[in-house]
């Protein structure tokens, strides 16, 4: 097998676990070092950690699909596109499905994840559930001041 399609393998497996919402299952897919940063959630270290994380996931939705488009790997980095979805179980966006496209990369080593990033059009889901603009103005700002802090400030004049 190639290297991409071991990743696309393990992005079948990432996909299903999350639709059967079995953390147990997922959390093996990653090294126990791991690390999994969400642009929600936010980072978790450790399987222990990203099992909690996926639990309050489940908590929070239902009815999850996560579609892979494009996936290709190498040199023990993966990346793919998505389009992710689920119904919502908090207030006062409950029963409404919510729908985030995006992107990720997977740092891979022996057919497990070591570190995961994703990130999304993170406007147009909040917007697609409700969030008032007040709140959806304060995770922008959160979003950028973040971005801001990752790039190097001298070459991009920041």
């Amino acid at each position: 097998m190639t290297e991409t399609a071991d990743f696309i393998a393990l992005l079948e497996r990432f996909s299903d676990t999350v639709r059967r919402q079995d953390v147990a299952a997922f959390t093996q897919l990653f090294t126990p070092d791991a690390y999994y940063d969400d642009v929600f959630y936010g980072r978790h270290e450790g399987r222990a950690a990203i099992g909690t994380m996926l639990e309050k996931f489940f908590n929070d939705g239902a009815d999850f699909e996560w579609e892979m488009h494009e996936p290709v790997a190498a040199n023990g980095i993966g990346y793919t596109h998505w389009d992710f979805s689920f119904t919502s179980r908090k207030a006062p966006n409950d029963g409404k499905r919510v729908l985030m496209t995006g992107a990720s990369r997977f740092r891979l080593t022996d057919g497990q994840i070591t570190a995961y990033n994703e990130w999304c059009y993170q406007a147009s889901c909040l917007v697609g559930i409700g969030v008032p603009a007040a709140a959806l103005e304060k995770s922008l700002l959160r979003q950028d001041a973040a971005f801001r802090a990752a790039a190097d400030p001298i070459k991009h004049r920041l």
